[in-house]
C-alpha cells in the first residue's frame, strides 16, 4: 500500500509498504480521512521511523482472528490503547487506563492513518452515525473532542466571559464549543493572520498579541471566569493565570514542555481559582458528542477544516498546516471532494 512518512527536515516521503494485517482483537480499515495534528510537528521537523496520523476516520474491511465485523461501516479511531477491564476503564475513563499507563497511541506505538489502510483494536472503533459525515467524524477527535472534555471538567457552560490563548486547531475548536455552549464573551489571542480571523468568524473577540498586550487588555475589560491555554506555550499559561478572576477556572489543554515550571506570584495566590489539566477525551464521551453534532450543536464547525489533500500531496498539506496557513487539514488516499461536507 501507499503511505506518507515524515523523514525529517520538514520533508515527507511517499513510500510503498506492506498492507497491514490485523492480529487477534484487531480490525483492518481503509482510511477515509486523517487529520494533521500539532503534536506531530516534532516528527515533521525531525522524522519518524513509521508513518503516523492519529485523527482517523476509516471504513471497516475485515476483522482479525476472533473478530466479527460489518464491512462497510465507518468509524473514528480512538487514539490510545486501553484495557477496558481496570477500574478506570470500567467507568468509561479510558484515558486513565491503569494497564496502559505509557499511552500506546496510534501513529506512534503502531502505524497510523497517513496511508491507504490501517489496523486498530476493535474496541477503539467509534462507529459513526449514518447522518454524520466522515469529515465531521475527524473533527470530533482532537479538534472538538479534546477541548470539549476539558471544558466539561471546567464547567464552561456557566462562564460568562472566557479567554482562549492560542488559535490553532484545538484553540479554534475550544472557541467553537464555548460559543455553542452559549458563553456570551470569548477573547481569542494569537498572532494576526488566518487563525485569528477564523476565531473572530466563530464569534470570539480577537486580540493580536503582536499589537496588544492580551493580559492588560482583558484585565481592563474585567477579567474572565474561565481561561483556556491551547498553545502549549509557557507564557500563554502564565497569561491565563493573570486574566482569570477570583473563583474562576484555568484549563490547561496545550502540551507544555516537560521542563516548564509554573511561577505563581502574590496576586495569583490570592485568587482562589482552580486549575484543570486535561489531555484527551474518554471514549465514553464520543456518543454524546456525536449526537450533538448530528443535531447541529457545534456552531461554525464547517469553518474548522481549511482544506483536504490527497496522500500524494501530503507535503503541501503539512507545509500549509505547520506554517499556520490553515486550520485543520485532512489527508485522504481517495480523490479529493470539491469541498468538505459536514
Amino acid at each position: 500500500m501507499k503511505a506518507a512518512r515524515f523523514i525529517g527536515a520538514k520533508k515527507i516521503a511517499i513510500e510503498t509498504v506492506p498492507d497491514p494485517i490485523p492480529n487477534r482483537g484487531e480490525v483492518l480499515l481503509k482510511v477515509d480521512y486523517c487529520g494533521l495534528c500539532g503534536s506531530e510537528r516534532p516528527q515533521y521537523e525531525e522524522g519518524y521511523h513509521q508513518h503516523q496520523g492519529h485523527e482517523i476516520v476509516a471504513t471497516v474491511i475485515d476483522g482479525g482472528p476472533g473478530v466479527q465485523v460489518e464491512p462497510g461501516r465507518k468509524a473514528a479511531i480512538y487514539l490510545t490503547r486501553f484495557c477496558s477491564k481496570c477500574d478506570m476503564c470500567s467507568t468509561g475513563l479510558s484515558t486513565a487506563c491503569t494497564e496502559h499507563v505509557s499511552k500506546e497511541n496510534i501513529g506512534w506505538a503502531w502505524p497510523g492513518g497517513f496511508a491507504e489502510y490501517v489496523v486498530a483494536p476493535e474496541q477503539n472503533l467509534m462507529y459513526l452515525d449514518p447522518e454524520l459525515s466522515p469529515e465531521m467524524g475527524v473533527l470530533l477527535l482532537d479538534t472538538l473532542g479534546t477541548p470539549f472534555h476539558g471544558l466539561r471538567r471546567a464547567d464552561a457552560k456557566s462562564a460568562q466571559r472566557a479567554y482562549v490563548g492560542g488559535c490553532g486547531a484545538v484553540g479554534l475548536g475550544t472557541i467553537c464549543v464555548l460559543k455553542s455552549l452559549g458563553v456570551p464573551k470569548v477573547y481569542a489571542v494569537d498572532r494576526g493572520g488566518l487563525r485569528l480571523e477564523e476565531a473572530e468568524a466563530l464569534g470570539a473577540i480577537p486580540i493580536d498579541m503582536t499589537e496588544t498586550d492580551p493580559v492588560k487588555y482583558v484585565q481592563a475589560q474585567g477579567g474572565v471566569d474561565l481561561a483556556v491555554e491551547a498553545a502549549g506555550v509557557p507564557a500563554s499559561l502564565t497569561n491565563c493565570l493573570s486574566v482569570v478572576n477570583f473563583g474562576g477556572r484555568v484549563l490547561a489543554l496545550g502540551e507544555q514542555p516537560d521542563s516548564f515550571k509554573l511561577t505563581v506570584d502574590l496576586s495569583t495566590r490570592l485568587k482562589d481559582f482552580a486549575v484543570h489539566r486535561t489531555w484527551y477525551f474518554p471514549i465514553s464521551e464520543f456518543e454524546e458528542n456525536q449526537r450533538l453534532a448530528v443535531e447541529g450543536f457545534f456552531r461554525g464547525a464547517d469553518r474548522l477544516i481549511s482544506s483536504v489533500y490527497t496522500l500524494d500531496d501530503m507535503q503541501q498539506a503539512a507545509d500549509a498546516f505547520y506554517s499556520g496557513k490553515a486550520v485543520k487539514v485532512l489527508v485522504t488516499p481517495n480523490p479529493v471532494p470539491t469541498r468538505p461536507t459536514l
